[in-house]
Formats: C-alpha cells, sequence, structure tokens
C-alpha cells in the first residue's frame, strides 16, 4: 500500500475533536476509567490517530479478575451482562446515546475481554444490516477477548444462563460470522487464552489478524508490542478509507457512464 504523503511542516495537525473515535468497551468487573487507565500506552502511540470514547457497562458487579489491588477504591465496577438477561433494552441505549452526545465519527470498536464479546456481536449485528445496529463500524479490536459473543439481538445470539457467561464449548454456528476486518490480541500467558482463540475464530480467516504477545490478560506493556497493535490498527482504518473511496468512483463511473448511454440513446 502507499505510504500516505508526508505531512509539511507548517500544516495544521487535526485537533482531537476532529480525529475519528473508537468505542471503547471495558471488560467484566472494571469501568470505563478504569479501562481508560489500561489503554494508556496504547493511546499514547495512536494519539494523532485515533480519540478513544470510553463508556460504562449498565450493570455492577464485584471486581474482576487481576482487578484488585491495583484498582482498588475505583468502583463501581461494571459489566455488560446481566443475569436476567436484559442486555438489549439496557446497553444498546447506552452506546447509542453515549455516541450521539459525543458527536464524533465512529470509525472502529475496542473491546478488552468481556467488551470484546460484545464488539464482535455488535459487528454481527452491522453485517445483518439490522435497522437497530449500533453503527456502521469499519473494523473491530479484540484484546484477550472471551467467548462466546455477546449480542444485544436473541434473534442473533439467544441469551440465556449456559451461554451468557464464558465458555470454552465452540458452537460451530460461530464459525466466521463477521468478515469485518479484525485484530485479536491473544496472551500466550492468559489464563483466557483458549477462549480468546475460540473467538478469533468467529471472524473470516481472510480478513483477521491475529497477534499473540508473552502477556497474561491485560494489554501488552512492551513499547514495540504497542507500537505492532498501534501499526495495525491505523493499517485497517487506512485500509477502509481507501476502499469507501474506490467503492465512491465505482458509484461516481456507474453514474456517469448510465448518462452518457441515456445521451446517445436520446440521440439516435
Amino acid at each position: 500500500m502507499t505510504p500516505p504523503p508526508a505531512r509539511r511542516p507548517n500544516s495544521k495537525a487535526p485537533s482531537s475533536s476532529e480525529l475519528p473515535c473508537l468505542l471503547c468497551l471495558h471488560g467484566g468487573g472494571t469501568s470505563a476509567n478504569i479501562f481508560a487507565i489500561q489503554t494508556g500506552r496504547l493511546r499514547r502511540a495512536l494519539a494523532a490517530h485515533f480519540r478513544f470514547v470510553f463508556v460504562d457497562g449498565p450493570f455492577t458487579c464485584p471486581p474482576g479478575p487481576g482487578v484488585l489491588p491495583f484498582f482498588d477504591g475505583m468502583g463501581p465496577y461494571r459489566r455488560w451482562i446481566s443475569e436476567a438477561g436484559d442486555e438489549e433494552g439496557k446497553v444498546r441505549p447506552l452506546l447509542q446515546k453515549t455516541m450521539a452526545d459525543d458527536g464524533g465519527d465512529f470509525v472502529g470498536v475496542l473491546g478488552f475481554s468481556q467488551g470484546a464479546r460484545l464488539a464482535l456481536g455488535l459487528l454481527r449485528e452491522q453485517q445483518e444490516a439490522r435497522a437497530d445496529a449500533i453503527k456502521d463500524f469499519g473494523f473491530g479490536v479484540f484484546i484477550c477477548g472471551t467467548y462466546p459473543p455477546l449480542g444485544l439481538s436473541s434473534e442473533l445470539f439467544p441469551v440465556t444462563p449456559t451461554v451468557q457467561f464464558e465458555t470454552q464449548r465452540w458452537d460451530e454456528a460461530h464459525e466466521g460470522i463477521i468478515d469485518v476486518p479484525t485484530v485479536h490480541v491473544v496472551g500466550d500467558r492468559d489464563p483466557y487464552a483458549p477462549k480468546s482463540r475460540l473467538l478469533v475464530r468467529c471472524s473470516e480467516r481472510s480478513s483477521r489478524t491475529v497477534m499473540e504477545f508473552d502477556i497474561g490478560h491485560h494489554l501488552p506493556v512492551k513499547p514495540a508490542d504497542t507500537q505492532r497493535l498501534a501499526d495495525r490498527m491505523v493499517r485497517l482504518h487506512r485500509n477502509r478509507q481507501d476502499t469507501v473511496e474506490v467503492k465512491k468512483m465505482e458509484v461516481l463511473e456507474k453514474s456517469e457512464g448510465s448518462v452518457g448511454v441515456h445521451e446517445i440513446s436520446v440521440q439516435a
């Protein structure tokens, strides 16, 4: 892919409010504030490319694995799933309001652990062209994701006590269910790595990137690892932009072609 032209020294860099946005979904038993801290290295690496928008899950719960003692006192801790199974009525309006209030251009969704399950479910909904889909995201990033996908539509993802929480039992119906470009980060030392690898299989093989790092159940720590992930995210967004431009050109060419044919037929 041809690299973008170098920015002129006197050109004005876009302000943070003008940057494309990533919807950021935290893990179970944490919060938006905690996820903002956890993504600090990644946000700094992508400061010139994206604005990260964090949102709290609607359901309170005990702190998640590894949250204490580092994030002690930063409650309430939250999650995206409910024992009552009322995610659709609570999560969808929450996400829609967050994005509408922000007013930015949301180009991707980033999820960690349980948030990755929800992120994949959102991408599945938009692929099905549902009228109530949250947004037409261009790509998804799943970090230490668990399984199965968590959707907001009972038609696509029936929510029952047996599938609501994480499992390592693979469902063949989930094979390649989304073809949106994705990045899956798997931790070699993450006890949830088997579930992360199941979530990987939900993405179409031709459109997914799997990055394995020597980490536990957390974001990459080494600068080189963080930069590799950041570079891949930027590439996905640029590829998406290129695809959109090509489609616009194709539509324009078809439109111009049809006009030409019409004019010829009239002259004839």
